[in-house]
């Protein structure tokens, strides 16, 4: 297996989002405007989109497993709901494999989460976007209403591990809202920073490529974080050399005034090599003039 270097620009590869809301505020029809998707429904509730596309009517988990030969055909996999696919198809797969596994919740969730993982790795290596769809349940706790996907427990947890976006669907205002930022109350994930953003009705002209867009952001923002990385290591390494090439105290001002011009986290580790290299040379910093000169013996 290839090695991608911490400095390597890391290819584009398949995002997997995870939407979840309400009943009857358009998640699916929403999740249908990705790139030449299939929806794989569990939940046999397809036909509530307005917008129908080829869809893979499984009633269980060896339904979708005969399947995935037509599924890599396509650009995005719709799997509504996760729940349907996690708490119902996979656990009772996992126990008529193993009928022993009812009785141990732990090795029965270990064994679902190896299925999953095996699933999406696939889609993966066939280059396929996933979409898991999720209905919204609600906590009480003290005055305060929590929502996050309606999917037990450690399937949940896998689920949310797993994700690059996680996204909750809502109406304000009579709007319907897409937020990914995670926050008190709501479980979320905004690896692309991507604001809370209005959905188009399914009139409008931006609606059918909605979810397309979605995914072409969180595409790119994965991408330039790692070219972010790599030139921030970059600028890193080249200053490091210019630490410990310095043989004056103009080289040590002009240093450290260019450390004084990047973010705290970078610079607070290259002032502690510039202090180190400045005390090997004998320069103290003076404050009041504010420049480095020789220290007195």
């Amino acid at each position: 297996m290839a090695i991608i270097k911490k400095t390597d620009v890391a290819p584009e590869r398949p995002v997997s989002i995870v939407i979840f809301g309400s009943a009857g505020v358009g998640k699916t029809s929403m999740a249908n405007t990705a790139n030449e998707p299939v929806n794989i429904d569990t939940d046999r509730g397809f036909d509530r989109a307005c917008n129908r596309v080829d869809t893979i009517v499984a009633s269980k988990w060896e339904d979708i497993l005969e399947s995935e030969g037509e599924i890599k055909n396509y650009k995005t996999a719709i799997v509504d709901t996760a729940k349907g696919m996690l708490d119902d198809f996979l656990i009772e797969y996992v126990t008529r494999q193993d009928y022993k596994l009812k009785n141990n919740k732990q090795k029965m969730y270990g064994e679902i989460g190896d299925q999953f993982k095996a699933f999406v790795n696939r889609r993966r290596a066939e280059g396929v976007d996933l979409i898991f769809i999720a209905h919204a349940k609600e906590k009480e706790v003290k005055d305060n209403t929590y929502y996050f996907p309606d999917i037990t427990g450690g399937s949940k947890d896998l689920l949310i591990r797993i994700a690059d976006q996680i996204g909750y669907v809502s109406v304000i205002n009579g709007k319907r809202v897409l937020s990914f930022d995670p926050t008190d109350t709501v479980v979320g994930k905004n690896t692309a920073k991507i604001p809370p953003i209005e959905i188009p009705d399914q009139y409008d002209a931006e609606f059918p490529n909605f979810m397309n867009g979605i995914i072409e952001r969180v595409k790119k923002a994965i991408t330039s974080q790692t070219e972010d990385q790599k030139k921030a290591l970059e600028e890193v390494a080249s200053l490091r050399e210019k630490i410990s090439s310095i043989k004056d105290t103009k080289d040590a001002d002009s240093v450290l005034s260019e450390l004084n011009g990047k973010p705290k986290t970078m610079a607070m580790p290259l002032k502690e090599a510039l202090s180190e290299k400045v005390k090997e040379l004998g320069f103290k910093y003076n404050k009041e003039a504010k420049k480095f000169e020789l220290a007195q013996k």
